[in-house]
């Protein structure tokens, strides 16, 4: 059963689940994360950037129109962003580059990164710009070709109808896919609390959703579980979890490195029931792991940032051959973030052999929900392991009798163990870097986030601000400028802030410091005069090359027409008023900049009453090609006895992926933090020093992106001091701290050391010493041999090898080092 589970990743018949005979089942369970413990109250989880929808077409204030328009988010009507533009005036959407770095950024109601709760959030993508089905899922007849793409956020917003598909609604996943879905048993070896599904509904009806509802054209146990073991048109961008335990399990289960099974009769989930000849393989997608980091920590029941500045935040690489036939223009894409929480109170062990959490580890298996399965069902806090029951009444040692003796009742609902909420962007398309950017260089989105209102119209949306709001870059990489805003953001008549009511409106202008609110002059300002600009703009009014004054300009004013002269201004309701921005468009897109070294600080000038003031962020530009990774750390040196060379002294090295530090685990064990700058380094150089740090040298043998080495060949009884740098495309980074090691003694090396002791008691020359000082004089000959093959040898670390985030990449000129 083991075997069928992970060969096939197959779905489980009744007939299985029932005969499940072994602890093997829980290989499969670790296909289905687990998800949250709560009561009544929701765990919303809210994409601050890029924009998300939570189910609203272009209505950007008050509430939402429809809760389940193109998924099932979970979340609170209040949340989310409308489209840009309007609903009769769709605004262009965002077009990302190639390769260009975007930062997601989102706020969740409650903890994740901490012990007392297990959470996953996933990111992933879909692009589908065709009337077919998309890359991921077998291609299949659908109702009609409008059911199954393109991607598209449509312009009516009722929920898409797969028995009668409109090309004017919305539309994620195709219509086979959901009908597939419909269609296929139930996963029933899953783990349902005591929970009543609907089996009529197929695999529609979850723990979360018993009765099968329909959202979109989503599938709620794909949506409920990951990684999924059926074909889905989602591709992994990032996992981001406290589960470290499991974090390369995760990854490695994605469809974009594992294929996927399913039958051509869509009722069945299994080969078994399907039969051999109908049981197909869905090909992976071909591309790389997601990378599974390390999840901060977060406050339960606090809607905010993560502890610092800013909100949560993962930044991903934007993803090549994304298009139709393998192109990288793509014009219909969408990313969804899965916000997956459970608490301690619903976890089994790996091995169902052990019942608590203490025998569990002692053994060396893992404890955590991924490994509860239907065996667990119905079980209360009398069970073993103890399970929390719907409402269950508590006796905490006063009898139970009632009165001032009585029980506790738990405010507990289990349909939420199991919890998944959702958020997804509006659609965005990708286009091809421009020809005239090398290949290798690195381009970066700067972006404007948030919705017209001050904090309490917005929220769980934000005011105003600019995204990243502290962006670094180096001489060489490039910055992307664009934005978009809805034009319908009357939060229930209350409107609070500047130009034209309802709109979203932002420009660029340099500032001396953060605390004033007054641009510089353009002809003080530094921040636009560049070392390179690409304009988007092929013809009209704003096209051709651009130096400092026109890009001053376009920044500030936005590329406004049709704007009054200053003595016809009288209000800031009319469209003429380009002073607030009031005839600016919805989508703004101000091309690729290069930047000079410098610190430039810069705000939005419409946006700064006292109401929704400081749109203000903050661009550092170092003098270098690009930032260079985070010094690797936790540096150990442990010495290894040398058993083949018995004269040579050998230490084993290990450090922490650059960036990392110790990170709690939510089964409470300390790991290696993993976090973005472990895909930022492409080689690690090892250095050793003899002398107490005076001079170091290169170990050639330790190259590579593994975090560990062995060096040897050293002198025995000899203390070395030892430091790591990472290299990326910015350069190698700082050294790591030192970490020293004696090498094991030899027999060379002790008898040395015996000499010495003579001579610190004041013993003269004896034959021995003799003999031992023309040994030392022949191995000074030696040592100073091999000192002048060292100085020969030393030097710095030549450039790390330059990669970028598509294999296909030639090297970088020369000139770019």
């Amino acid at each position: 059963f083991h075997s069928q589970c992970r060969k096939g990743d197959r779905g489980i018949s009744p007939q299985e689940s029932l005969i499940a005979r072994h602890s093997r089942w829980h290989m499969f369970m670790r296909s289905a994360i687990l998800i949250l413990f709560a009561s009544a109250v929701r765990a919303d989880v809210y994409m601050q950037f890029p924009s998300g929808s939570n189910n609203r077409l272009a209505e950007g204030g008050g509430n939402r129109n429809n809760n389940n328009r193109l998924m099932d988010t979970q979340n609170n009507a209040k949340g989310g962003y409308g489209y840009g533009g309007s609903a009769n005036n769709k605004a262009p959407p965002l077009s990302y580059m190639v390769g260009s770095q975007l930062s997601i950024a989102w706020t969740s109601q409650h903890s994740c990164g901490s012990e007392s709760a297990e959470c996953q959030n996933v990111i992933q993508y879909m692009c589908n710009d065709a009337a077919s089905t998309p890359a991921g899922l077998p291609q299949q007849s659908p109702e009609g070709p409008v059911g199954e793409g393109p991607a598209r956020d449509g312009t009516d917003g009722n929920t898409p109808d797969p028995n009668n598909p409109d090309e004017d609604r919305g539309l994620h996943e195709p219509t086979s896919f959901y009908q597939d879905c419909d269609a296929r048993q139930r996963n029933q070896g899953l783990y349902i609390a005591d929970q009543n599904l609907n089996n009529n509904v197929g695999a529609r009806a979850t723990r979360q959703n018993p009765n099968g509802a329909r959202s979109g054209l989503e599938c709620p146990e794909e949506r409920d579980y990951y990684p999924y073991w059926h074909p889905t048109p989602w591709k992994d961008l990032a996992i981001m979890t406290n589960n470290m335990a499991l974090c390369e399990f995760y990854a490695g289960e994605s469809q974009n490195v594992k294929p996927k099974n399913y039958c051509e009769d869509p009722q069945h989930n299994n080969e078994q029931s399907c039969g051999t000849a109908q049981w197909k393989t869905q090909p992976a997608f071909g591309i790389p792991k997601p990378m599974c980091i390390s999840a901060p920590v977060q406050r339960e029941n606090h809607l905010g940032n993560s502890g610092g500045a800013n909100e949560v935040m993962v930044n991903i690489s934007i993803p090549a051959a994304a298009g139709l036939n393998g192109i990288d223009d793509a014009n219909n894409c969408v990313v969804r973030l899965r916000y997956n929480i459970t608490t301690s109170d619903t976890r089994a062990c790996e091995d169902k052999a052990y019942n608590t959490k203490i025998e569990c580890e002692e053994k060396g298996f893992v404890w955590s929900a991924a490994f509860l399965d239907s065996r667990d069902n119905d079980k209360d806090l009398s069970s073993t392991p103890p399970m929390i029951n719907q409402n269950p009444k508590v006796d905490i040692g006063y009898g139970g009798n009632g009165g001032t003796n009585s029980l506790l009742e738990l405010a507990v609902n289990t349909n939420q163990y199991g919890r998944t909420f959702q958020d997804r962007s509006h659609v965005f398309s990708i286009q091809a870097r421009p020809e005239a950017l090398p290949l290798n260089a690195k381009i970066f989105n700067l972006n404007a986030k948030g919705k017209r209102g001050n904090i309490v119209q917005t929220y769980p949306a934000t005011e105003y601000d600019f995204h990243p709001v502290d962006l670094l870059v180096g001489s060489q990489d490039y910055i992307h400028v664009q934005w978009t805003g809805n034009d319908n953001t009357n939060n229930n008549g209350n409107n609070n802030g500047e130009g034209t009511n309802n709109e979203d409106r932002h420009n660029i202008v340099q500032m001396v410091e953060n605390g004033l609110d007054v641009p510089m002059p353009a002809a003080d300002a530094t921040m636009f005069d560049v070392a390179y600009e690409w304009n988007p703009e092929p013809t009209g009014p704003f096209a051709g090359t651009r130096n400092k004054a026109e890009l001053t300009k376009q920044f500030a004013l936005v590329k406004q027409t049709g704007c009054l002269a200053a003595g016809d201004v009288n209000g800031d309701q009319q469209r003429g008023n380009c002073e607030k921005l009031n005839s600016a468009s919805a989508t703004v897109d101000l091309g690729l900049l290069k930047m000079k070294p410098g610190e430039y600080k810069y705000f939005s000038s419409r946006n700064n009453n006292f109401s929704n003031r400081a749109q203000k962020a903050k661009m550092t530009v170092i003098d270098k090609n690009s930032a260079p990774p985070l010094a690797p750390v936790s540096l150990k040196a442990i010495t290894q006895s040398n058993e083949d060379r018995k004269e040579e002294g050998k230490v084993w090295l290990e450090w922490g992926p650059s960036g990392s530090a110790l990170y709690q685990g939510t089964d409470g064990k300390w790991y290696t933090g993993k976090t973005e700058q472990e895909w930022e380094v492409f080689d690690y150089s090892v250095q050793k020093s003899p002398d107490g740090g005076e001079s170091w040298y290169n170990v050639e043998e330790c190259k590579g992106t593994t975090p560990n080495c062995m060096v040897d060949g050293l002198w025995g009884g000899q203390p070395y001091a030892f430091r790591v740098m990472a290299g990326g495309v910015g350069g190698w980074s700082e050294p790591s701290e030192i970490a020293i090691a004696k090498t094991e003694s030899t027999s060379l090396s002790n008898s040395c050391d015996a000499q010495k002791a003579k001579q610190a008691d004041g013993e003269f020359l004896t034959s021995g010493q003799i003999i031992a000082i023309v040994c030392g004089v022949i191995a000074g000959l030696l040592l100073i041999g091999f000192i002048i093959f060292l100085i020969r040898r030393r030097s710095p670390p030549p450039p790390p090898p330059m990669k970028t985030a598509f294999e296909s990449v030639p090297p970088p000129p020369a000139t770019y080092q």
